[in-house]
Parts: structure tokens; C-alpha cells; sequence
């Protein structure tokens, strides 16, 4: 099945249900990794939207500082850690060079550390994840995801895994019967 790709300014003019029907591309995007599990999803997702259109991919890893230090202190572990996640990005993701970055920012909060990359970039579209969260034994966002959510001036993709006990089947919400095609 060939399906069409629509670039940006052509999305404006659809409606949205049209757009996603059709396939969207998107001439750059911003990826967040964070060294969890659901980088992978994200960095296929994020691909995925800049590949057809030959955009650009921009990988970003945030090292939260803790307050007591200065923003710019050295902080050796933290920032070979994140070298090391962003390394094993630029393979995974087998797009040309010219087509991809990764970078790494020092920052107090991870939430406005992506929205301050997402508009000096002027990025398109935003892929972040999620593992299962659980804070306090419910579901829970934390702080940085919603404010990313509230601020970003751009489509927001979430990726959230599935809990780990239910990786590999696909389940419904209480109260919702799973059917062949698609939730009732």
C-alpha cells in the first residue's frame, strides 16, 4: 500500500484525522533519550518522521543538576553516561549524517531544558518516552513530561511502555473489552 507523505505546510491545510490517514513527515524533529528501555521506541518513532522528507533528526540527552552544585559544573559520570547513550543513538537510528545530531545540555530541569531546545531549534515535532511510572503505587507523569506537554510549542509525541506485565499482549483499560477492531 503506497501512502501519501505530507510535509508540514501541506499538514496545515488538512484536517487532522486527513493527516494521519495519509502519513505526516516532518523536517525536523527532536528525540529525547534518557538511557531507559523506551529510548529505542522513541528514536524509531522520531526516524521514522524525518526519513521520507529527508529531515533532520535532532537526539537530545539532558543531565539534571542537582541545585547545590553550579549549573555548569563538571560532572564526569553523568556526562559519560550521557555520551555513551547518545553514541549508541547515531547507530541505531542509520540515517545519513548530515540528517542527524545528538547533543547534550546541563540543565536544573529536564521539562524546560527540552521546551528551551524545542524553540532554538525550531523543531517540528518533539519524541519523548516513557517507562510505566508509578509514583506513590499509581500511574503518574512525574513533573517534567506535563510540563513539556503544557509548553512545547510543537506537536508532542509520548511514548509510554506497556507495564511490564502486560509486554506482549495487548490488554484494554478496566472497564473496556479489547475487540479485533479496536477498543469498545
Amino acid at each position: 500500500m503506497m501512502r501519501n507523505l505530507i510535509t508540514i505546510p501541506q499538514r496545515s491545510r488538512q484536517s487532522p484525522t486527513e493527516s494521519l490517514q495519509r502519513g505526516v513527515a516532518f523536517n525536523k524533529v527532536l528525540a529525547v533519550v534518557t538511557g531507559n528501555p523506551s529510548d529505542e521506541g522513541v528514536l524509531a518513532h522520531a526516524a521514522d518522521l524525518v526519513r521520507p522528507v529527508k529531515g533532520r533528526l535532532h537526539v537530545l540527552y539532558v543531565i539534571e543538576v542537582d541545585r547545590s552544585l553550579p549549573v555548569d559544573a563538571e560532572i564526569g559520570p553523568a556526562a559519560a553516561k550521557g555520551e555513551d547513550i547518545l553514541r549508541g543513538t547515531e547507530d541505531f537510528v542509520h540515517l545519513p549524517k548530515n540528517e542527524f545530531d545528538a547533543h547534550m545540555v546541563q540543565a536544573r530541569e529536564i521539562g524546560p531544558a527540552v521546551v528551551s531546545e524545542v524553540i532554538s531549534r525550531e523543531v517540528d515535532a518533539l519524541v519523548i518516552g516513557s517507562h510505566f511510572p508509578r509514583e506513590h503505587g499509581g500511574f503518574s507523569l512525574g513533573r517534567d513530561i506535563p510540563f513539556i506537554l503544557e509548553h512545547a510549542p510543537c506537536l508532542v509525541v509520548l511514548r509510554r511502555e506497556a507495564p511490564p506485565r502486560h509486554r506482549g499482549r495487548r490488554s484494554a483499560a478496566p472497564g473496556i473489552t479489547a475487540t479485533p477492531g479496536g477498543l469498545s
